[in-house]
């Protein structure tokens, strides 16, 4: 499913990068065991070769680090095989989250995966600011974005019980409007725009590349994430099976893929790269998009860097809203202001936030595990 890059190449591509902090040359290949002095971040590799089965999702920045480290031999030195589970909607992925041990996700996915099958954020990994809502530029809306009467009765495709409903419900409260007020046809994104382009619908909520892509055709733009200012993050997840038999391996997994995005920064040809990966990404999911796209979608993808991760992870305060009886963590309050809004619309329950909280279902053991390692390395203060 996922094209591999000639090793050779990958890594003779690696070696003229940043000095001192670049890809090293991997001889893991056959199976020998590396030494951690030898690996890209120093990270020891695992005794024997294992495979990392990951929840992918097609055409998002937040899997690119996975991919990304992939390709370039990262997973590949530290003696593990890297399998993909693709998806193009967090409701499906927990539904089938027993076929993978770790995934990235978007709020309402990890909280489905929560509820239904124990799943355990492990992290914050994107605060998807490119989730938005286009129309036709001959649409009423979009001459007149912000009346409501504009809204009432329209059509909107989009996936149900996703982020994209959570930012179209949010819009609409600013307008004094509700979902009853509106009819929402579910629909996976790729799809959705190609009903969109066709006539069906009256407005369109898409994400990532296919964003990007609505707005390339000529759709308008009438608002996303970052224009509402609304808490919009995506999460780390692993599945308790992986966390209790495979801890050693979810911990490099974590560390790897904040690492890979911090590398991906370090220098204009790292981050071409990344966007050529990209790109190969997304051709090989079938997700529709160009070295543009992808350009735009790593220059807003709001990853934390692994002090940011480890701290979101650590870092207790206050329930934001006083009522749980313990303090929180900093990435468990950002989890529940995104749960507290379906709350007010009926999707979950306060019971089922108060689960969430006594279950320790956001999960601080493998950001405290990895901080020490990576404090060993230099990466932390």
């Amino acid at each position: 499913m996922k094209k591999l890059l000639s090793l050779v190449l990958s890594m003779a591509l690696m070696c003229t990068l940043i000095a001192g902090c670049g890809p090293k040359e991997s001889e893991n290949s056959g199976g020998e065991v590396l030494d951690a002095s030898e690996t890209t971040f120093g990270l020891t590799p695992l005794s024997e070769r294992t495979t990392l089965t990951i929840g992918f999702f097609s055409g998002s920045a937040h899997s690119m680090p996975w991919y990304i480290a992939d390709e370039l031999g990262f997973f590949n030195e530290l003696n593990i095989d890297v399998e993909y589970e693709s998806f193009i909607s967090g409701p499906a992925m927990m539904e089938a989250s027993a076929s993978w041990d770790i995934c990235d996700v978007g709020a309402p996915g990890v909280l489905n995966g929560m509820k239904n099958y124990d799943v355990h954020m492990l992290g914050i990994c994107d605060n998807e600011h490119n989730t938005a809502l286009f129309v036709r530029p001959d649409s009423p809306q979009a001459a007149d974005p912000t009346n409501p009467e504009l809204w009432k009765g329209i059509e909107c495709i989009l996936p149900t019980g996703t982020t994209l409903q959570y930012m179209f419900l949010s819009y609409l409260q600013t307008m004094g409007l509700s979902a009853s007020d509106v009819t929402i046809t579910n629909m996976d994104v790729t799809s959705a725009l190609t009903a969109f382009n066709a006539g069906e619908g009256d407005a369109l909520r898409v994400w990532n590349a296919v964003a990007y892509n609505a707005e390339d055709s000529g759709l308008v733009r009438i608002t996303d994430v970052e224009q509402l200012g609304i808490n919009n993050i995506c999460g780390l997840a692993a599945t308790t099976d992986a966390l209790e038999n495979k801890s050693d391996l979810i911990d490099l997994a974590w560390m790897v893929y904040y690492l890979t995005w911090d590398w991906c920064q370090q220098s204009e040809e790292n981050m071409a790269k990344a966007v050529e990966l990209y790109v190969e990404s997304c051709e090989d999911e079938g997700v529709v998009s160009n070295e543009s796209i992808c350009q735009r979608a790593l220059e807003i993808y709001a990853c934390p860097t692994p002090a940011e991760a480890v701290s979101l992870m650590t870092t207790e305060e206050e329930d934001r809203l006083g009522q749980a009886d313990r303090p929180l963590l900093a990435a468990e309050n950002d989890l529940l202001e995104t749960m507290d809004f379906f709350i007010s619309i009926g999707s979950y329950t306060e019971e089922d936030r108060s689960a969430i909280i006594e279950k320790g279902l956001v999960d601080s053991s493998v950001a405290e595990r990895c901080a020490e390692t990576l404090k060993t390395l230099g990466y932390l203060e």
